[in-house]
């Protein structure tokens, strides 16, 4: 439950860098909300699969991120566009 909170004002933070870093902080209260969520419901329930479901995007997101972080700074233009961000 902690981390849900804390990636709560980090999800909020992330409002003043790029839309993908922020995806990825929204995915990640997901993540949490749905395990905490399973966990206090006693398990096999719909939130385990919002948890799972939210880290497999993370990871892609994450990678996505990570190559346009390489590939932009290398050809030092925006290859593969990260958004601008929303605040």
């Amino acid at each position: 439950m902690g981390f849900l909170i804390f990636s709560i004002f980090g999800t909020i933070a992330s409002l003043k860098t790029n839309k993908v870093v922020f995806a990825i902080m929204l995915l990640i209260c997901f993540l949490f909300f749905g395990l905490a969520t399973d966990l206090f419901l006693g398990g096999k329930t719909g939130f385990f699969a919002l948890a799972a479901w939210s880290e497999l995007f993370i990871s892609l997101l994450g990678f996505y991120g990570s190559g346009a972080v390489l590939v932009n700074k290398v050809f030092g233009k925006t290859v593969f566009p990260m958004g601008k961000s929303i605040l």
